[in-house]
């Protein structure tokens, strides 16, 4: 029998966990699209439509042609004389593919020009996967941060666990949801330990924890592990996803160091978007911006996506339907605080003139304001374009720095500078306070107060929207400390919830009922991987100190494995390519199953085997195995007694693949 069949054989706890993974993106379907596909819909496909097609396809257009309407999934389902538009899943028999191909005579769209290719294969790939077109929220006039009341939210002085579970139990009482109980030890220190160190606990801090008979030893916890290295690597690894999108980059570097001392999340917002160039402890920040600089549309939905939680793309070609005041003007006017900025070689540099020019909906020119997402518009003193003789004395300047390596001197005035003011000015802050805020707590939960992330507009209202102003607040006022945040957030009776629901069908995630199980990020796995198989005896025996050397070790060794793995998204598959890895990668079963100092070194060791399944568990699940799992490997260790190096391997092997072992839960 193979690893896959005695990975079958050992259920118990397993098996509510794969059922739930099944079941939780049918769950999501239900609930909503992955927000992948939206953010892909508004960035790909939405402007496409709103700029070549609404004219003659929408309820604007004078002339409804061809019956055919093409702004919501119904009308497109549905279709015009033709027929249905699109045939989900299938972009080949799908007509709208076909017209916008120029496939079929009298048909092609848009009737004078073919799109180009990238964006018909956008249109390939939308229909691909399922055609999402999010219909948006209800319309409204008051963003949903304006109809909560400062004045009646709890006061400044309570803790912020206190608050979270405030307010989240305030909701299930109000719609009579009961939460489970707390998670175990065993499950408390696993997850705390992934989400904070990004790794699982070793066996010998698994069992010091389990042991420690404090009443307080769970805050303790969050303490130990948010004053470690692990701490400090995992947060400047999830930051430089958030930024970069990308496993490395230069921006980890900085990352590391702006976390190591204590810098303030307003701070890193400061010198990412306003790096000083010449300063070695910020050039790496400049990565953000020097990655992007050569589209000023990417880098204005990127700022504004990471920083403030808002996928201005939508509002590109035309005003928003659904969000309050969300119209042409903010997208241009966030463009606007770039679009002076440009590659100068190694470095980048910002010009002191430049103005943004769109066409609006009724096809006008209009010169774009400086405007921050808020609406506020920013006064900055007129600028005119040099002339001939003045431009081409910049340029000769530019290139002799380029040719130097040097970075250009900083202009006068700003329009950078002034964004990073606007994004932090009292009044307008919520935007960035919110957006972190966000993060954070889908980090911890796995679901955010908003989804998606990249939508927290003031159409979109929260699950729980005083919790997040409040937080937010909160925030502020303590100088974006992010520390203070997670802390809180990870002491609260919400977080250390079980994530065993029952047989009945989970409640809605946005309840934070139960825990919501979620695939590691490839650098958890990795380093857990890495932790799981080593030998459990040895590292009891090293003073704290070496433990923690040899943990920096085994995460740093297991963070090459990382590129192996794919980075998780809402509705998360293991990839074909992961398992083929796993299964088939003769070095990393090597490194995986080895015998000497290694974990399956060490069972053999041991004399009793219900000690040695129980250590298997402990190791690589951060639990004692259930009765009917005891069973199952003590008759197949009895059927290969004559094999036994082997069968445990075997073993190992399948707790190392198991989706228990891939998940965070």
């Amino acid at each position: 029998m193979g690893a896959h069949r005695i990975s079958q054989k050992i259920s118990g706890k397993m098996k509510w966990l794969g059922t739930y993974i099944l079941g939780a993106a049918s769950v999501c379907r239900l609930m909503g699209a992955d927000p992948a596909d939206v953010t892909f819909f508004e960035e790909k496909i939405r402007p496409i439509l709103a700029e070549k097609c609404y004219k003659c396809h929408s309820d604007r257009a004078q002339k409804l042609k061809g019956d055919l309407k093409l702004d919501s999934r119904a009308a497109i389902l549905k279709g015009g004389e033709e027929g249905p538009s699109v045939t989900v899943g299938k972009p080949n028999e799908s007509l709208l593919i076909k017209a916008i191909r120029h496939e079929i005579p009298d048909l092609e769209m848009p009737p004078k020009e073919k799109l180009p290719a990238a964006v018909i294969k956008d249109f390939e790939q939308w229909v691909a996967r399922g055609a999402v077109f999010p219909e948006g929220a209800k319309k409204v006039d008051v963003a949903w941060w304006d109809r909560v009341n400062d004045k009646r939210l709890l006061p400044k002085g309570k803790s912020i666990a206190e608050v979270v579970d405030h307010y989240v139990d305030a909701k299930l009482a109000a719609n009579k949801v009961k939460p489970v109980d707390a998670a175990d030890d065993y499950e408390f220190i696993r997850r705390t330990t992934l989400d904070l160190a990004g790794r699982i606990p070793t066996v010998p801090e698994l069992e010091k924890f389990v042991a420690d008979k404090a009443k307080d030893k769970r805050a303790k916890l969050v303490d130990h592990l948010m004053a470690s290295e692990s701490f400090l690597r995992h947060q400047a690894i999830e930051f430089n996803w958030l930024l970069m999108d990308k496993q490395d980059s230069k921006m980890a570097n900085y990352l590391t160091t702006a976390l190591k001392e204590g810098r303030s999340w307003d701070k890193i917002f400061r010198e990412v978007i306003l790096p000083n160039q010449a300063d070695e402890k910020q050039r790496d920040a400049a990565v953000f911006i020097k990655e992007r600089v050569k589209d000023t549309d990417v880098l204005t939905v990127e700022v504004s996506v990471k920083f403030f939680g808002i996928n201005v793309s939508c509002a590109r070609c035309h005003d928003h339907p659904e969000v309050p005041s969300w119209k042409q003007d903010h997208y241009y006017g966030m463009k606007s605080f770039f679009n002076r900025t440009f590659d100068n070689g190694d470095f980048f540099g910002e010009r002191e003139y430049g103005q943004v020019s769109f066409t609006t909906t009724k096809g006008e020119s209009k010169k774009a304001k400086l405007m921050f997402l808020s609406g506020s518009e920013l006064k900055e003193p007129e600028a005119k374009d040099p002339d001939k003789k003045a431009k081409d004395a910049e340029k000769k300047r530019n290139e002799k720095f380029k040719k130097d390596k040097k970075p250009l001197p900083v202009p006068k005035f700003s329009r950078r500078a002034q964004l990073v003011d606007a994004g932090l000015k009292p009044g307008d802050d919520g935007f960035f306070a919110r957006s972190i805020v966000n993060r954070l707590w889908h980090q911890m939960f796995g679901h955010g107060l908003v989804m998606p992330l990249d939508q927290l507009h003031g159409a979109n209202s929260p699950s729980h929207p005083e919790l997040l102003q409040w937080l937010a607040r909160d925030l502020i006022e303590h100088d974006y400390d992010l520390r203070r945040t997670i802390r809180g957030l990870a002491q609260s009776k919400a977080y250390a919830r079980a994530s065993r629901w029952g047989d009945s069908q989970r409640p809605s995630p946005s309840y934070f009922a139960v825990a919501m199980p979620r695939a590691m990020t490839p650098h958890q796995y990795g380093a857990s991987l890495a932790i799981a198989v080593q030998d459990p005896g040895d590292i009891a025996k090293q003073p704290t100190a070496e433990q923690a050397k040899r943990i920096a070790g085994w995460e740093k060794h297991g963070h090459g494995w990382a590129s192996q793995f794919e980075r998780p998204r809402e509705l998360f598959q293991i990839s074909v390519d992961e398992a083929l890895y796993l299964s088939n990668n003769d070095r990393i079963r090597r490194e995986l199953l080895a015998e000497s100092g290694k974990l399956v070194g060490n069972l053999l060791k041991l004399k009793d085997r219900r000690e040695r399944i129980e250590a298997a568990w402990l190791a690589a699940l951060s639990r004692k195995p259930a009765k009917d799992e005891l069973n199952a490997v003590e008759d197949y260790l009895t059927a290969r007694d004559d094999r036994l190096a082997e069968a445990w391997k075997q073993i190992v092997w399948s707790l190392l693949t198991s989706a228990e072992m891939r998940f965070n839960h």
